[in-house]
């Protein structure tokens, strides 16, 4: 492929990427790292074909290095996040607001580090990065009705887990 492609693809998916993976691991440097492995190994393996889907290639590639990343770390990894530093705060809210708003991210942060990987991969991609259903087959190698269905499946889990979660701190 040619470079300048690789350049546009890069300005156009960096910042995504970033946020998919810092979310899902919780810390910049890491997610940066990534990111740069991400495109990396994009440009040694993209083909001419891959043009087409070159984001859901790139999800998949950052998933994939995700999972190897968790399986070394995952002793020593601590997955709180702080989103705080994402959401920037609006100076006409109260005090009040912006407090129910923090408390709001934390519990959510909590119910999504209960959630298995695979419906917190496909709940972000999908919620907050906006794939296609058709970029989510491409990214985590399974059919259109599987998809449908672990999509499905994570949003009751993140339901009930959120139900549960507001219960105990009430």
């Amino acid at each position: 492929m040619r470079s300048d492609l690789y350049a546009e693809l890069f300005k156009q998916y960096q910042s995504s990427l970033h946020l998919y993976l810092y979310r899902m691991c919780g810390s910049q440097e890491t997610a940066e790292e990534l990111v740069q492995e991400t495109f990396y190994r994009a440009m040694v393996s993209m083909k001419t074909e891959h043009a087409d889907y070159a984001r859901a290639w790139l999800y998949k590639i950052a998933r994939h290095l995700f999972i190897d990343w968790y399986r070394k770390n995952r002793g020593e990894m601590e997955m709180s996040r702080e989103l705080e530093k994402q959401s920037v705060e609006n100076t006409y809210r109260t005090p009040e607001e912006v407090l129910a708003a923090r408390e709001r991210v934390k519990l959510i942060q909590q119910v999504m580090k209960k959630l298995p990987e695979q419906y917190r991969t496909v709940l972000l991609l999908r919620e907050m990065n906006e794939l296609s259903y058709k970029e989510l087959c491409k990214v985590l190698d399974m059919n259109m009705s599987q998809v449908k269905v672990t999509l499905f499946r994570a949003r009751a889990r993140f339901k009930e887990e959120m139900l549960q979660m507001k219960g105990e701190n009430e």
